[in-house]
C-alpha cells in the first residue's frame, strides 16, 4: 500500500506484476501487506526437528491437527491466552484453585489451547488430565462415564518419565485418608493386593469405572476381589454427582501430598449440556457441572451435604474433600440462548474468547510449516511467489477455522512437490502422483 485517499476509504497499492491501482478498502485484506515475511529461511522454533520428526509432524497436519509433543512450537497468536493459562496455573501451584471457560466458534483452537495447557502442567509439575464430552457417550448427566474418562487419561511426570492414575494410587498407600469414603477402603485394600494376581486387573478395572463392583464381587467368580464389599460401588445413575465431585476432589488432595502441585481437569466440547432435549437429564447434567465449578473454587458450602443439590440419595457425602487443589477448565463454543451453558457460564468470572488468528501470526505459522517441509524431504524447494499464492489461498479457506487452514497448506505444499521439477525424490526414487496431477496431463 502505497497511499490513501477520501478517509482511508480507497488506498494505492502496488502489485508484485508492478501494476499500480486506486482500489476500495473492503477489497483488500492486510494479509497481502506481510507476505513479504514468507521467506525459505529456517524457522529457530525448529532448527532442531529431525527429518523423521518433521514426517510425523506433517503427518498430523494432514489431518489439520498439532502433535501433542510439538503444541508449544505450533502455538501462533495466542500470548493474551497463554498469560491466563500461565497465572491460572501459577494460582494452582499456591495451592488456589480456579475455573476457567475457553470458548470460541468451531475451528477458533479450543482443542489446542487445552492441549497447550495440558502439555505445559505436565512439564510444570501438575496432575493433569483431559476429557472430551459427549452427548451419548461421555454425557454429564452421567458422572460415572465423565469420571472414567478423566481416570483413565490422568497423567503425571516423575523423574522424566509418565505416569498414571494407578501409580499415583500406589504413591498414596501410606497417606492417611481413613476418613474418605471411597479411598480409604481402596488404599486398604491396595496394601493387600498381590499385584502378580488376576484379581488385582479386576481390582483397577473396577475402580477406574471400566466394570461394576457386582462383576468384582461376585462369589462365584474365581477373580473376585476378596473383601470388595467394604468397598462403596461407583455408582452408576445420575444422581451422584456429589459422590464423583467428592472423588475427583481427593484426587486433587493426593496428588498435592504427592509433591505435585494439583489437578488440572480440562473438559473439552462443554456445551454438550446444552444437547439434552430430556429436562430432568439435563437438570442432572447442570447440577454435576456446578457441582464440579463450585467444588474447584473450594466453596465451603459443599463441605457439607448441600439438601438444595442433587445428589446421591443411597449414600449422601459433602461435595468437598478437605483442601482441594483443583484447576478446572471448560472449552465450549457459546451457546447465548441455551439454559445448560447459561447456567454454566454465569457461574465462571475467567473467560478467554478466543478470536480468529490474526493475519502475521498465520504468516508466522505458515513460514514454521514450509521449514518444517523442507526438512522432512530434503531437497524440496518453492518460490516465494508459489508461497505467497499458497498462502492466500489457505487464508481464503481459513474462515472455517485454523484446522482448514492447516490442511490447505500441506495439501498445497504436497502438490508443489508432486510437480515434475520435484519428481526426483530425496531417496532417488520417483515421487508419487497423484490422480489429475501433472504426469497424467502428459500423458494426455
Amino acid at each position: 500500500m502505497l497511499d490513501s485517499r477520501w478517509g482511508g476509504t480507497e488506498l494505492f497499492c502496488r502489485f508484485a506484476s508492478g501494476l499500480r491501482l486506486w482500489l476500495p478498502t473492503g477489497r483488500l485484506r492486510l494479509v497481502r501487506a506481510v507476505t513479504a515475511e514468507l521467506v525459505a529461511g529456517v524457522s529457530p522454533r525448529v532448527s532442531a526437528v529431525t527429518r523423521i520428526q518433521a514426517r510425523r509432524m506433517l503427518e498430523a497436519f494432514r489431518l489439520g491437527i498439532v502433535p501433542v509433543q510439538d503444541i508449544e512450537t505450533f502455538t501462533f497468536g495466542r500470548e493474551r491466552e497463554v498469560r491466563v493459562a500461565e497465572a491460572t496455573l501459577a494460582g494452582l501451584a499456591q495451592g488456589t484453585g480456579d475455573v476457567c471457560l475457553v470458548e470460541g466458534e468451531y475451528g477458533t483452537g479450543k482443542t489446542h489451547l487445552l492441549e497447550y495447557i495440558h502439555h505445559r502442567a505436565l512439564k510444570e509439575g501438575f496432575c493433569t488430565t483431559i476429557c472430551r464430552l459427549d452427548p451419548l457417550e461421555v454425557t454429564p448427566h452421567r458422572p460415572k462415564r465423565v469420571y472414567r474418562e478423566v481416570i483413565n487419561n490422568l497423567r503425571y511426570l516423575r523423574d522424566g518419565r509418565e505416569h498414571g492414575y494407578r501409580d499415583l494410587l500406589r504413591e498414596a498407600i501410606e497417606l492417611d485418608l481413613g476418613d474418605h469414603v471411597f479411598f480409604g477402603p481402596v488404599l486398604a485394600k491396595l496394601r493387600r493386593l498381590d499385584a502378580g494376581r488376576l484379581e488385582s486387573e479386576v481390582f483397577w478395572q473396577w475402580i477406574e469405572g471400566e466394570s461394576t463392583k457386582e462383576y468384582a464381587t461376585d462369589t462365584a467368580s474365581r477373580n473376585r476381589v476378596r473383601g470388595g464389599q467394604r468397598i462403596p460401588a461407583l455408582y452408576d445413575f445420575s444422581t451422584a454427582a456429589d459422590f464423583y465431585c467428592n472423588i475427583l476432589s481427593a484426587v486433587s488432595w493426593i496428588a498435592r501430598r504427592c509433591g505435585l502441585m494439583g489437578l488440572v481437569l480440562l473438559l473439552d466440547e462443554a456445551e454438550t449440556v446444552t444437547r439434552l432435549w430430556d429436562v430432568v437429564y439435563l437438570a442432572k447434567s447442570v447440577n454435576f457441572m456446578e457441582g464440579l465449578v463450585r467444588t474447584a473454587r473450594n466453596d465451603p458450602e459443599l463441605r457439607r451435604i448441600n439438601s438444595r443439590m442433587i445428589h446421591n440419595r443411597v449414600r449422601p457425602v459433602p461435595y468437598i474433600y478437605r483442601d482441594p487443589s483443583l484447576l478446572l477448565v471448560f472449552a465450549t463454543t457459546p451457546m447465548p440462548y441455551e439454559y445448560g451453558y447459561l447456567k454454566l457460564a454465569n457461574r465462571i468470572d475467567r473467560r478467554v474468547v478466543l478470536a480468529p488468528l490474526e493475519d502475521r501470526a498465520l504468516v508466522e505459522a505458515f513460514s514454521t510449516l514450509v521449514t518444517v517441509y523442507q526438512r522432512a524431504y530434503e531437497g524440496f524447494t518453492i518460490s516465494e511467489l508459489d508461497q505467497k499464492r499458497v498462502f492466500r489461498g489457505a487464508v481464503e479457506r481459513g474462515a472455517d477455522g485454523v484446522r482448514t487452514f492447516i490442511k490447505y497448506c500441506v495439501e498445497s505444499l504436497d502438490t508443489a512437490r508432486y510437480r515434475p521439477e520435484h519428481e526426483a525424490h530425496e531417496d532417488g526414487a520417483p515421487a508419487p502422483v497423484s490422480p489429475g496431477s501433472a504426469s497424467d496431463s502428459r500423458s494426455r
